[in-house]
């Protein structure tokens, strides 16, 4: 028997199989995320993750310790990828903080090889420092200087960063003065809008240049929407319409969106609480 001409066969017959498995891989799909503030939620919040189409979540917790290796293990098996989720303003005053941070994930990952966090999800919003009207051009500077020195520092790390969709002051950076999300979006992997509006028109209105820009240089940009009840107006969350009008206006979003896109929900208790 000749066995390479047999070999040769079986390649050419199991190949089709192959790339339709490939091609439709959860890698390929519209991320669909997450934010997941309180680490003390029940399996409940997972199983209903999963049952609404999540395949990633923003998950903030402090101690990286094994309950940190149990929920990522027990996501995982439902195919949710899971980001470690940290958040403090106070960073944008001292960069060693944030480098500290960096450093317990590194450790985190390199001691837990079965259960890692997929990369680190950025919450650092300039506009919570209690002197952002005054300082509001040294913030958003800092905001990218962070940005630009973590992706030098640690060029292996996937960052992403929520940033809110007015980010559009002109700032001079390394000689390149633009608009600051155009630097953020250059120095992330992928950026999270904070795009809160109540139908997907909206969303998709406040979002419109920052799509732009991530298409023109081939970045992943996501749009968040809001579920949690808001002081600043009705029409900034879906709190008021309910669970089955923001499923609705995902669906639509989604449609219109490009593929390396998305969508998160802001954030996993308030979405399960919200009413039908």
């Amino acid at each position: 028997m000749n066995y390479k001409k047999l070999f040769i066969l079986l390649i050419v017959l199991f190949m089709p199989f192959c790339i339709s498995c490939t091609k439709d891989s959860p890698k390929d799909l519209q991320v669909f995320g997450v934010w997941w503030w309180n680490s003390s939620l029940g399996e409940e919040y997972l199983t209903f993750a999963k049952n609404n189409g999540i395949n990633e979540i923003y998950y903030c917790e402090n101690d990286l310790d094994e309950k940190s290796s149990k929920f990522i293990e027990s996501a995982n098996k439902l195919d949710i990828d899971v980001y470690w989720l940290i958040e403090d303003v106070s960073w944008l005053h001292d960069y060693n903080l944030v480098y500290n941070e960096i450093e317990r994930y590194i450790e985190y990952n390199k001691n837990n090889l079965s259960n890692q966090y997929s990369g680190i999800h950025l919450d650092i919003e300039p506009h919570q420092d209690d002197n952002f009207d005054n300082d509001r051009y040294m913030l958003i500077h800092n905001l990218i200087e962070v940005a630009s020195n973590l992706q030098i520092k640690y060029p292996d790390i996937k960052f992403d960063y929520d940033i809110p969709f007015w980010l559009e002051d002109e700032i001079e950076f390394n000689g390149v003065k633009k608009s600051a999300y155009k630097h953020i979006f250059d120095n992330a992997n992928r950026i999270f809008l904070m795009s809160y509006r109540d139908s997907h028109e909206e969303m998709l209105e406040v979002s419109k240049e920052e799509i732009s820009y991530a298409r023109e240089i081939n970045k992943t940009v996501v749009l968040g929407a809001e579920t949690s009840k808001s002081s600043e107006g009705d029409n900034i969350t879906y709190y008021e319409e309910g669970s089955s009008y923001l499923a609705s206006q995902i669906k639509l979003l989604k449609s219109k969106l490009p593929k390396n896109s998305g969508v998160a929900i802001h954030h996993i208790l308030s979405w399960y609480q919200l009413k039908k």
